[in-house]
């Protein structure tokens, strides 16, 4: 971790130096007290969301804050993978630029783009060779696991209430159109005892697709996967008030999950799955608007002209 952070400091240091990154040090402080590493200066703050990159033991996260919804600030850990972070860099126009060295193949490097827009921000990560480094990417690269956290969004965060009133806001598309989790069928965890509150109901969940089998787990898994499967690759939540929403989307998702730090992963896949290794991109967009499931939609199937439509209209189906 030492070696992690003293990069990190490195990478922000020469490209303050070198007048390559528009950087805020002295930010706030993060919800447990540590402190923003980096904070980018936003020309447009009234229009796009602002990004700072903050660490807390292992997690390195990227924060966003949205001015179009109030007092909200999400997390996204990059990554909860096994990926060391060896680099951030401020990008013009308030976008910042992650490299991570995957441990598992130290040769190949993943440069994530994290880009700012009106009511959205978007991760693009590509995969490169370290520099010196002969041959070619491996054919199967790393998905990189992205851990989207609203714990510090008080109108979304599950404090201070029971956690399964957070799984009540949350939601995916099924044949009966938006359907809040709380309203899918979840299997209890299998690690833990039948009796455990968190049992009861379950409080994490892991879901998939109408196109694909439903996995089976065994008894060390840390969640089941609910037989409800979604209709398209969109996962998120409600303001306790009803008034927004949130939500990661991609259209590769092979599994999407509930889980335990006020998160969600949408879990991306490289595409196009053909194309040669250095051809492929790995994209999720973070939405945060009113509540209006059909305008997430919309703005979603813009954006991704891939995404598999919601067959029913979209609030077809009540939370709870």
């Amino acid at each position: 971790m030492r070696r992690i952070a003293r990069a990190l400091f490195l990478m922000v240091f020469v490209a303050c130096l070198t007048g390559k990154a528009h950087v805020a040090f002295g930010s706030p402080a993060a919800d447990d007290g540590h402190p923003m590493l980096v904070k980018v200066l936003n020309p447009y703050p009234d229009e796009l969301p602002t990004l700072a990159v903050w660490q807390s033991g292992i997690e390195l996260r990227v924060a966003a804050t949205f001015p179009n919804v109030p007092d909200f600030t999400c997390d996204s850990w990059c990554y909860e993978s096994p990926m060391d972070c060896i680099g951030i860099a401020a990008l013009q126009g308030g976008g910042i630029r992650l490299r991570h060295l995957d441990r598992d193949n130290p040769e190949v490097v993943y440069v994530t783009t994290v880009t700012p827009r009106p009511g959205a921000v978007e991760f693009v990560a590509r995969a490169e060779l370290v520099p010196g480094v002969a041959g070619g990417l491996p054919g199967t690269l790393r998905a990189p696991n992205l851990c989207w956290q609203l714990k510090r969004a008080p109108a979304f965060a599950s404090a201070p209430d029971p956690y399964p009133e957070f799984v009540n806001r949350c939601f995916v598309f099924t044949e009966r159109g938006r359907t809040f989790l709380g309203d899918t069928t979840r299997k209890p965890i299998p690690c833990r005892p039948a009796s455990d509150k968190e049992n009861n109901p379950p409080w994490v969940q892991m879901y998939c697709g109408t196109w694909q089998d439903i996995p089976e787990v065994n008894s060390t898994a840390w969640s089941e996967y609910s037989p409800d499967q979604y209709v398209t690759t969109i996962i998120g939540a409600v303001s306790r008030d009803g008034k927004y929403l949130a939500a990661i989307v991609s259209d590769s998702a092979g599994q999407m999950c509930q889980a335990w730090h006020d998160c969600m992963h949408n879990n991306a896949s490289w595409t196009p799955a053909g194309a040669l290794p250095e051809d492929r991109i790995w994209r999720v967009v973070v939405y945060a608007m009113k509540n209006d499931p059909e305008a997430l939609i919309t703005k979603a199937s813009q954006d991704f002209p891939d995404l598999r439509p919601v067959p029913v209209p979209a609030d077809a189906t009540p939370g709870k």
